[in-house]
């Protein structure tokens, strides 16, 4: 009897030792928000400017670094020069189809196709800066918001109807921070943004155009504009998804939208972070930030991404995709320079190099693809973000986190509520190591141990 109970208390001791040197728990019981899609803002004037060479950037931001998601952002809003007449319930196609089919939006339109060649679909058009003057310029004049909502509605119609050949977006913001007092969209009211949403959404529905849904506030400051939209039914019947901007080390954004979304009539509706980045100094004014590496810029990202999407937004869009010139001439923006791809020369861009972020995000975006879930983890490790995900089609499992310890850290793990893993594939980047494939790593009973390189990006993936 001695021999069985020392026996069972030794077994009892091996379990507890066991159990308690786990310091990360990855529990695929506890699901959370579906991936919408992560990606970029796009500039798509730079197709009339050097096509063939953001054909190249595309390329490799969907293939190689795994974008499914695309946010164009072009300026200004002004495009309805003169008022195409004087009922804002109706088009005049004759005035629209010369406005449309004429250079400047023709790099909208060819963008859009070629990444449709890619098999894009999950594009958001996104105008940004002034209205034209009649409406008030960098302040929308009261009684404007209904010809505002045509100018954006005629633009979808277009695009979605009459182009040929036709092509395929999926998302209209049509106010882009108009919190940044009238740098980024005309100043407005909350009703007045209100009034523009609901209109539009009356517009898509009396047209018929299905496969486009509404996307907003998109804003910098007052997050709150959401609730203009929650307010009204029409809207929301053509608005899936909620966006916002947030840079730096702050959820405060997508902490605001998800809980107006939460607490509303619309709790399924998603929220994405339509906009952020580690902030970039100095790069709205066509100059390169002094340090675009990994440890002040893109391992900063890659840590704020995860503290977004642990805080529960569905998507993420970096800003932006490549260095590109803006022509807004309220904001004095020449060449924004925030680009995951970088021009090497503004005068003759005709060629771009990957930067840091390529590399760092691509271990994230590359590996975790829409419809995928973000899982539960539970962990004591210290200064270490971590974020798993889990695809229930075929098993795969994604746990990737940044290690901002200046020493390495061992990562004792225990795979819960998911099929049975053998091997973990293992990839880290930091300020030497670009996306490097490191050994596997043996799991077993559902246990493994890892030690994670200080100041570093790392990703596990099962399959």
């Amino acid at each position: 009897m001695r021999i069985f109970i020392l026996e069972t208390f030794c077994l009892l001791l091996f379990f507890v030792n066991t159990v308690s040197s786990q310091n990360l728990i990855v529990d695929g019981s506890l699901k959370y928000q579906t991936i919408h899609g992560f990606g970029v803002n796009i500039n798509p004037q730079s197709w009339n400017v050097n096509s063939e060479a953001v054909k190249d950037v595309l390329d490799s931001l969907i293939t190689g670094m795994g974008c499914t998601s695309f946010r164009l952002m072009f300026d200004d809003s002004d495009w309805e020069v003169i008022n195409d007449n004087n009922d804002p319930g109706l088009y005049n196609w004759h005035y629209y189809d010369s406005v449309y089919s004429a250079h400047r939006f023709s790099c909208v339109w060819n963008t859009i196709e070629y990444l449709n060649s890619r098999g894009i679909t999950d594009i958001t058009l996104s105008p940004v800066g002034a209205a034209p003057s009649w409406m008030g310029g960098t302040t929308l004049n009261k009684g404007a918001e209904a010809e505002y909502a045509e100018t954006m509605a005629s633009m979808v119609n277009y695009g979605a109807k009459r182009r040929t050949p036709a092509i395929r977006f999926t998302m209209l913001s049509p106010v882009n921070e108009t919190g940044c007092f009238g740098l980024e969209a005309p100043v407005m009211t909350t009703s007045q943004l209100g009034l523009i949403f609901s209109s539009i959404a009356e517009h898509l529905i009396s047209d018929h155009i299905d496969a486009v849904t509404l996307t907003g506030p998109d804003d910098c400051y007052n997050s709150f504009n959401a609730n203009a939209l929650l307010a009204s039914a029409t809207t929301m019947s053509k608005l899936a998804h909620f966006g916002g901007h947030q840079y730096g080390d702050n959820t405060s954004r997508s902490e605001e939208l998800l809980y107006a979304v939460k607490n509303s009539d619309y709790p399924d509706r998603e929220v994405i972070m339509s906009e952020v980045n580690a902030i970039c100094y100095g790069c709205d004014g066509g100059e390169y930030n002094s340090d675009y590496g990994f440890n002040n810029y893109a391992g900063p990202a890659y840590k704020y991404v995860l503290k977004h999407l642990n805080a529960g937004v569905s998507g993420v869009q970096i800003w932006e995709g490549y260095d590109s010139q803006y022509h807004h001439p309220y904001r004095h923006l020449t060449w924004s320079m925030w680009g995951v791809f970088a021009v090497n020369d503004t005068l003759n861009p005709d060629v771009y190099t990957k930067r840091t972020h390529y590399d760092v995000l691509k271990q994230l975006f590359y590996f975790v693809r829409p419809g995928y879930k973000r899982i539960d983890i539970s962990t004591s490790i210290q200064n270490m973000t971590i974020a798993a995900f889990y695809n229930e089609a075929d098993g795969t499992v994604v746990i990737t986190g940044k290690n901002d310890n200046p020493n390495s850290q061992t990562i004792m793990g225990i795979l819960k509520g998911i099929p049975e893993v053998s091997t973990l594939r293992y990839y880290f980047s930091d300020a030497i190591h670009n996306f490097y494939k490191g050994p596997d790593i043996t799991v077993t009973s559902q246990k493994f141990s890892k030690s994670i390189p200080a100041w570093s990006v790392f990703t596990l993936v099962a399959k």
